[in-house]
């Protein structure tokens, strides 16, 4: 239950996408939660009515709203079993998985300790209801760089797994898991030989369970992101490697999952100075990142910078040069949507001065030619000027109003549009001696 609390990101276009289908459920939900919200407590409804609406909002990552149905669900729920009863470990568990999702890790660290206590005292401390609350402890450590204490909690953890294991793929896939883990904390503590054991041994734990391709790639990712952290190049490149054969074979070549290993890929041959695999590796994650994203975005931006990095090792200089364009271009950009959003904040609290230059800075930026400063400025449709430069002028001229430079101002107004394209009365320029109205 409630599986997707643990998914601390979830992809904005996903909540854009919800239909009047989404919003019914989500009444239907309600409708059933009301319904039951005052009713026994130990009964099986109650709790469902609970958990489904809960669920619902984790989905989304409302776990705000989640968080208060699975508190309440707890307390009463406590009323009706008691305190340390078995039939409250799973609304624990829940609490602290909506509160982990949340980074609240000491509130989340709490819960699952109580959890742990409850299971010991009524099943014993070997009991394998005790691995995965184990394992929850471990991630809340990890995600506040205790390595030691995860270690301690997983060591535990696998000590029981083992006990229990057979030769059930399922039992097996779990104990992989749980070395996954294990060696991630021995990283965290520098215990580099003790990383690399527990990353193989789940390797080979993930081979003899036959575990499908997801399950192999992510162990795969796990060697090779270790060997590479640990400047073991050579000994990254085949893990690397097969988990990309991997993933290509279950996903597809252009498959945005694909893409992160790709990177890694890529700085392990970078690494080796194998500059011709390096670029092609780093190519192939920005054609498939350009596919599924935008040249803005931080990843794309990442792949520009290593594919350009490898072609000046190269020699390749007439390559590599506007790729740095497009970078420092892209650069420039953000700095002037931070400088224009500061300027707008500051000018709706009337500190029109300071505004003011963060506008002039603004435009000095993106006016690369010379569209502000021209006395006729020429509109090249091929190289037209950006259209944040438009808005700016804009947002410029309304604070020149303020300052009671109205000359400035309508300079700026003017100039704004003729750079979109439009006349002096707002119509826009089809052609000479026509024109149509503008729909601004």
């Amino acid at each position: 239950m409630l599986k997707s609390c643990l998914l601390l990101v979830t992809l904005a276009f996903s909540l854009l996408a919800q239909n009047s289908a989404t919003d019914t459920d989500e009444k239907s939900l309600k409708d059933a939660y009301e319904k039951v919200k005052s009713g026994p407590a130990d009964s099986p409804q109650f709790a469902k009515g609970y958990r489904d609406l809960a669920e619902y909002y984790c989905a989304q990552s409302r776990y705000s709203e989640a968080e208060p149905l699975l508190a309440k669900l707890l307390e009463e729920r406590e009323h009706a079993f008691g305190l340390n009863s078995a039939d409250i470990v799973q609304d624990i568990n829940e609490l602290a998985r909506v509160n982990f999702a949340q980074m609240k890790f000491g509130q989340s660290d709490v819960f699952w300790r109580r959890a742990l206590q409850i299971v010991e005292q009524v099943s014993g401390k070997q009991h394998k209801d005790l691995a995965p609350i184990l394992e929850n402890l471990a991630r809340t450590a990890l995600s506040q760089e205790k390595g030691e204490d995860a270690s301690k909690l997983l060591r535990r953890s696998l000590a029981i797994r083992e006990k229990i294991a057979d030769q059930r793929a399922s039992d097996l896939l779990q104990l992989a898991g749980t070395l996954n883990l294990l060696g991630r904390s021995y990283m965290m503590e520098s215990k580099d030989a003790e990383a690399e054991g527990s990353f193989v041994r789940a390797l080979r734990t993930v081979e003899k369970a036959g575990g499908n391709a997801l399950e192999l790639s992510s162990t795969l990712d796990n060697l090779g992101t270790y060997y590479l952290t640990r400047q073991k190049y050579e000994q990254a490149e085949p893990a690397l490697r097969r988990a990309l054969a991997v993933r290509e074979s279950s996903l597809g070549p252009i498959d945005p999952a694909i893409a992160p290993v790709l990177d890694q890929l890529g700085a392990a041959y970078n690494a080796q100075k194998k500059y011709p695999e390096a670029a092609k590796a780093y190519e192939r994650a920005l054609f498939i990142r350009m596919k599924s994203s935008t040249a803005e975005h931080p990843l794309t931006r990442m792949n520009v910078e290593k594919v350009a990095e490898v072609y000046a090792a190269q020699g390749k200089d007439t390559e590599a040069e506007p790729l740095y364009r497009q970078l420092l271009s892209a650069q420039e950009n953000e700095t002037v949507s931070s400088l224009v959003g500061l300027a707008r904040l500051l000018a709706s609290k009337e500190r029109v001065n300071e505004a003011e230059n963060l506008f002039k800075t603004s435009i000095s930026i993106l006016d690369k030619g010379g569209w502000t400063t021209a006395k006729k400025p020429v509109v090249n449709p091929a190289d037209p000027p950006p259209p944040l430069l438009i808005e700016v002028l804009d947002d410029y001229a309304g604070i020149l109003k303020k300052m009671k430079k109205k000359g400035d101002a309508a300079k700026m107004e003017a100039r704004a549009r003729v750079l979109s394209g439009k006349n002096e009365e707002g119509n826009v320029r089809t052609g000479i001696g026509s024109t149509k109205k503008s729909r601004n």
